[in-house]
C-alpha cells in the first residue's frame, strides 16, 4: 500500500499531547498518511515515543505491512525502555522492507536492542543482515568492529564451514596397480579400490563452545567438534572399483574439549592446557576411540611478529583389539610476521611420534609448513598460499613381507586459497581452494598424487 496516495481516519488518543484542552483530548483526528508520517518523526525527535507509538500503530491498521510504521514503533518501544517489544518490531521492519535502506535501518536498529537486551548471539545475527545492506564500505567496517567486540563478550560461539571438492584421489590410493617394493615388483596388483578413484568429497565442520568462566587473566572454555565427510564416486571409479561404495570413503570425526586458557608475560602472551575426549569413523564403522591432553605457549615479540610452541600426547583405543591401540607424541613450533607493507608469513614445523604394538602404526614423522597471505587485494580476490613438505618414516613394516629397512613417505603439498570478499551474503564470502601435491615411498601402495578443487565460504570478520 503506497503512503503517498492514501488517506485514513486515525484516532490518536495520544494528540492530546499537543493540546491543552481537556475537551481536545477526547476528540478524533483524521490525518493523511503523509501527514501521520510527518507526525510520528516529530514525535520521536520530540521525545515523545508514547505518541509515536500510538501514530505507528494506527499506521499498522492501515497497512500491516509497513515496513516505516514498525520501524516507527521499534524506534518508540526503544525510546520507552521497552527492549523485547522492539526487537520484535525491528525484525517485523526488516521483514516487510522492500529496498536496502530501510533493510540496513531495521537491522542496525534489531542489532542495538538485541544487545541492549543482552542477547549477544542474536545481536551477531543483526548485524550480519546490516552488513548485508549496508550502504557505504566505511559503515561495513564498522560494523565488522562491532561484530568482533560483539563476538568476544559473547560466552556462546558456534562456527560452521564445508566445501565441495572434485578431487583426482579422494581415497588416497596408489598411483599404479603394481605393488612395488624397493624398487622390486612383486607378482600381484593392488584391488581397484586401493587405487586413485577420482570424485566428489564433501565436508561439514561444525564446532559449538561456551565460555563458562573469565576473567582479566584466565579463562575457562567448553566446546564440541563434528567433522563429516562423504565422497561421492565417478563412474571413471566405479568401472575401476566396482566393489566399491560411496560409503566405504567417508569419515566422521566428534569430540568434546575443555580449555584453560591464561594470561602470561608480556601483552599477547598466553598459555593454555587442553583436554579432549573423542570418536573417529571411517566407512560407516567405528574405528577408535582417543583421550588427548595438550599445553600451548604463546609470545607477542612485537606488534608484528609473533611465536607459539604446543605439544600434545593422544591415547587411541581401537575398536578392534588393544594390539592396534597407539599413542602418539606430537610438538609444533610457528612463528607469524607481518611485513611492512602488510603482506603475513608463517612458518611452523611439526614433530610426531606414535607407537603401537601393531608395527605398521609406529612411525616418526616431521613436516614444514610455509605459507604467506597478501594484505591487498589481487584484482577481486583475497589470496594466501601455502607449502607443506613431510616424512613419516616407520622402522618395521609389512607389506607381504617385512620391507627391508622399513618405510619412508615422502609428501610434498601446495595451495592456494582464493576468497572473493565483494561477492559476499551477510559478511560470508565464496572461497575456491586449489590443493596439489604428491606422497613418494618405497612402497608404491603409498605411492600418491592429488589435485583438487574446493569450493565454500568463508566470514570476512
Amino acid at each position: 500500500m503506497s503512503f503517498a496516495n492514501c488517506a485514513f481516519g486515525c484516532a490518536v488518543a495520544g494528540l492530546c499531547l499537543l493540546n491543552s484542552d481537556p475537551v481536545a483530548a477526547e476528540q478524533s483526528v483524521a490525518l493523511s498518511l503523509p501527514e501521520a508520517r510527518s507526525l510520528a518523526v516529530h514525535a520521536l525527535k520530540g521525545e515523545r515515543p508514547a505518541l509515536a507509538s500510538q501514530i505507528a500503530r494506527g499506521l499498522l491498521i492501515a497497512d500491516p505491512h509497513s515496513a516505516y510504521a514498525h520501524y516507527v514503533l521499534a524506534t518508540a518501544h526503544a525510546d520507552m525502555g521497552h527492549g523485547t517489544d522492539g526487537r520484535k518490531s525491528a525484525a517485523r521492519a526488516y521483514r516487510y522492507a522492500d529496498n536496502r535502506v530501510q533493510k540496513f535501518q531495521a537491522a542496525e536498529l534489531a542489532a542495538r536492542l538485541t544487545f541492549a537486551d543482552g542477547h549477544p548471539t542474536l545481536t551477531q545475527l543483526w548485524l550480519r543482515r546490516a552488513v548485508q545492506n549496508a550502504p557505504t564500505p566505511e559503515i561495513e567496517e564498522q560494523l565488522a568492529r562491532d561484530y568482533a567486540r560483539v563476538r568476544r563478550e559473547n560466552p556462546f560461539r558456534f562456527s560452521i564451514t564445508g566445501g565441495v571438492k572434485p578431487s583426482s584421489n579422494v581415497n588416497n590410493g596408489a598411483d599404479t596397480a603394481q605393488q612395488v617394493i624397493d624398487g622390486l615388483p612383486f607378482t600381484g596388483r593392488l584391488s581397484g579400490s586401493a587405487q586413485a578413484l577420482s570424485g566428489i568429497v564433501g565436508t561439514v565442520d561444525a564446532v559449538v563452545g561456551y565460555r563458562l568462566r573469565s576473567t582479566q587473566k584466565t579463562r575457562t572454555d567448553l566446546s564440541g567438534r563434528l567433522f563429516v565427510q562423504r565422497v561421492a564416486l565417478d563412474s571413471g571409479s566405479h568401472d575401476l572399483a566396482p566393489e566399491a561404495r560411496n560409503s566405504d570413503f567417508g569419515a566422521t570425526y566428534a569430540d568434546v574439549s575443555l580449555r584453560q586458557s591464561f594470561a602470561v608475560g608480556a601483552a599477547g602472551g598466553s598459555a593454555d592446557v587442553t583436554g579432549s575426549l573423542g570418536e573417529y569413523w571411517s566407512g560407516g564403522d567405528r574405528s577408535y576411540s582417543f583421550m588427548r591432553v595438550g599445553v600451548g605457549r604463546r609470545w607477542q615479540l612485537s606488534a608484528s611478529t609473533s611465536v607459539s610452541m604446543g605439544a600434545t600426547l593422544e591415547k587411541r583405543f581401537s575398536e578392534r583389539i588393544s594390539y592396534f591401540d597407539s599413542n602418539t607424541v606430537s610438538l609444533i613450533v610457528g612463528s607469524q610476521h607481518k611485513l611492512a607493507w602488510g603482506d603475513g608469513i608463517g612458518v611452523s614445523v611439526n614433530l610426531r611420534e606414535t607407537d603401537s604394538d601393531f608395527v605398521n602404526y609406529a612411525s616418526q614423522a616431521a613436516s614444514l609448513r610455509l605459507s604467506y597471505s597478501f594484505a591487498d587485494q589481487i584484482g577481486p580476490a583475497v589470496v594466501n598460499a601455502g607449502l607443506t613438505l613431510g616424512k613419516t618414516d616407520y622402522d618395521t613394516y609389512f607389506a607381504v613381507f617385512d620391507v627391508p629397512g622399513g618405510k619412508q613417505d615422502y609428501a610434498t603439498y601446495a595451495d592456494v586459497n582464493i576468497m572473493l570478499p565483494d561477492v559476499d551474503y551477510a559478511g560470508f564470502a565464496p572461497s575456491v581452494t586449489l590443493r596439489a601435491g604428491r606422497t613418494r615411498s618405497n612402497v608404491s601402495r603409498f605411492e600418491t598424487s592429488e589435485f583438487s578443487v574446493s569450493l565454500g565460504f568463508q566470514s570476512k570478520f
